[in-house]
């Protein structure tokens, strides 16, 4: 198993940003394996188009997880539906659904994994990937404040995705080994979304990491924007059009 990855979350159905992603991380890098941290529709107007890119791209890397996000959740899971903070959210859940074809409905049942979290040894370091955090594994946020949980500590690497937000927090816990003075490092990854991002800036967010030179380039494409909006139709609230523009 190689060494460099690009990880991926929150695409949210916005095929332009996901193809200028692409783009961006097949110029700059040579990735040997792609993470998949959830969210890959809802909220914008080409899952279809998604989860085909999505599906040849999985010919051409490794992937190293797919996971449900909290709309992959709430598709597959009717009790979940109710957790969305807003109605406008479950009526384009709806619309979502009404659009799937057979054959998308069948990747994110099949191809995807449910659970929400993934543990992995790779290159002999432990990594945990989760679209949330560990108490709400897709419908948490992970914090500063539950960063500091103990059942982080035996993780080298928390890979997770939800907040929009790129994110990049080293800690160090009691009770690594003496070399270490005692401290045990874990390093918290988030890389913002591609489809949706919430950080005021509207390009499409995601990150390489080198796990051989312990190196992270969180990065920003720009992309169609304007393009993508004009898929929008009255079915989905107009707040997850506008949004695009600012990265709110």
């Amino acid at each position: 198993m190689g060494s460099k990855f690009v990880i991926l979350s929150d695409i949210h159905a916005n095929l332009s940003a996901l193809k200028a992603v692409i783009r961006d991380f097949k110029e700059k890098y040579k990735p040997d394996g792609i993470f998949f941290l959830g969210d890959i529709i809802n909220y914008g107007m080409r899952p279809n188009e998604v989860i085909l890119e999505i599906k040849a791209l999985s010919k051409e890397y490794e992937v190293m997880c797919n996971l449900f996000g909290n709309h992959e959740k709430a598709l597959m899971d009717s009790t979940h539906f109710s957790r969305f903070s807003s109605e406008r959210g479950r009526v384009t859940l709806k619309y979502t659904k009404d659009i799937l074809t057979a054959d998308s409905y069948e990747y994110i049942q099949s191809r995807m994994q449910g659970e929400g979290y993934a543990e992995i040894l790779l290159n002999g370091r432990s990594v945990l990937c989760l679209h949330g955090e560990l108490r709400d594994v897709y419908w948490g946020k992970l914090t500063s404040e539950s960063m500091k949980e103990e059942s982080y500590s035996k993780y080298d690497y928390v890979l997770s995705g939800h907040t929009h937000f790129p994110l990049h927090v080293e800690m160090f816990y009691a009770g690594g080994c003496i070399e270490f003075r005692g401290k045990k490092r874990t390093v918290f990854m988030n890389p913002g979304s591609i489809g949706q991002p919430r950080n005021h800036n509207p390009k499409a967010q995601y990150l390489y990491w080198d796990m051989g030179t312990d190196t992270f380039h969180y990065n920003a494409v720009e992309y169609d924007i304007a393009l993508e909006q004009s898929l929008y139709t009255d079915a989905v609230d107009v707040f997850y059009k506008n949004r695009l523009l600012n990265g709110i």
